[in-house]
């Protein structure tokens, strides 16, 4: 049996849906950050203790992590769904005055 939902009903789904799959996203990306990270550092101390360059790696890395971190923000999230919900309205009237 399906229920009808209004328009908003539809966005709003879509808008939560997307900030946790963003989020999600990001912890997972966090995740490897650390585990990759941590071997780079062991290889590191492990194979050339005196030569110290796991650093860069992980800088790197670090500003990839962190730019992940902004646009996985909810604030900009709900911008996106916003922006691609403008554009699917505007193409559905189109059509529809195509139609007519």
């Amino acid at each position: 049996m399906s229920k009808d939902i209004s328009l908003e009903e539809f966005k709003e789904a879509w808008k939560n849906f997307e900030i946790r799959e963003a989020r999600k996203d990001f912890i997972n990306h966090f995740i490897a950050y650390i585990i990759v990270n941590v071997f780079i550092i062991f290889v590191n101390l492990w194979i050339s203790p005196r030569e110290i360059w796991f650093v860069w790696p992980l800088v790197g890395w670090g500003i990839g992590l962190s730019f992940h971190y902004v646009f996985s923000r909810p604030s900009h999230v709900i911008d996106n769904v916003e922006k691609k919900a403008a554009i699917i309205e505007s193409l559905v009237k189109r059509e529809l005055r195509k139609r007519e």
